[in-house]
């Protein structure tokens, strides 16, 4: 309070010329009407921009609340696409029920941050722990996959990228026929799957899927279509190089993927 009041007494001058220029400009205008016409003039001119930024600013906002909405949507959406759910139909000679079991689900979420591109690429998303976020679960991003959790903190996760050399994902064709899907680290925009069966008949664009196999993503995402197949001798395989759909380093956004059966094929998975 005693520096403001210091403040005051030190610039009284400044002040006192402040206020009186106020003053002045006040009877200037009211008692002068050119004077007002132009301070009316101007005051519509920079009102109006003013006006105008200010509602763009809040049209931005809520064209960030509308994405929100959309996020919180499709996630919705992607919970009902058939790879997403378990088949409960019971056939008997009498009896036949057709229910549809939920078995994934979808969590949206934002990118905060990246690491540098290179042949181990990571990112941090905006969700963890405190809403389900788990290890081994997988990320998938608008038009393609993003990427596996690899770290949870209790409100955000580590997700090592599908452009990772220790990154593998089950995918494979339409016909069944699948393979280990993987990055080499050298093109961020083809990926490979091995291990894909020689005698399978392979065209260029073919498009390849996700098979489900891993319980980390459901069945029949599309990944990306072949552009080339090489088979190996002597080892009854083939190559594919695999185009991507999407371009992982550029997503902003993406869906964390439950399992809800996953637990359940853990423990089956143990047994020996």
């Amino acid at each position: 309070m005693g520096r403001l009041l210091r403040i005051l007494l030190t610039s009284s001058g400044f002040f006192t010329f402040a206020v009186l220029q106020l003053v002045c400009l006040y009877l200037i205008v009211h008692h002068n009407d050119t004077q007002r016409k132009i301070w009316a003039e101007t005051k519509f001119v920079y009102g109006s921009y003013l006006t105008k930024q200010v509602s763009d600013r809040l049209a931005f906002l809520d064209v960030a609340r509308e994405n929100e909405i959309l996020r919180r949507e499709n996630a919705a959406l992607l919970s009902r696409i058939p790879g997403s759910g378990y088949n409960t139909a019971v056939d008997t000679s009498t009896v036949v029920d057709s229910v549809m079991q939920q078995r994934f689900t979808y969590l949206a979420s934002r990118v905060v941050s990246k690491s540098p591109y290179g042949p181990y690429n990571t990112l941090v998303i905006d969700r963890g722990a405190n809403l389900g976020v788990e290890r081994g679960q997988g990320v998938i991003a608008d038009g393609g996959l993003l990427g596996i959790v690899s770290e949870v903190t209790p409100r955000h996760a580590r997700v090592i990228s599908l452009l990772h050399l220790d990154t593998r994902v089950s995918a494979g064709l339409d016909n069944n026929a699948f393979g280990t899907l993987r990055w080499d680290g050298h093109d961020p925009q083809r990926v490979t799957v091995t291990d894909m069966p020689d005698y399978v008949p392979v065209a260029p664009n073919d498009t390849i899927f996700t098979t489900g196999y891993s319980n980390v993503f459901p069945t029949g995402l599309p990944i990306g279509t072949v552009e080339s197949s090489e088979p190996l001798p002597g080892t009854g395989s083939q190559n594919l190089t695999v185009l991507l759909l999407n371009d992982p380093l550029l997503a902003a956004t993406g869906y964390v993927v439950r399992d809800l059966f996953k637990e359940e094929l853990e423990r089956l998975n143990q047994v020996k």
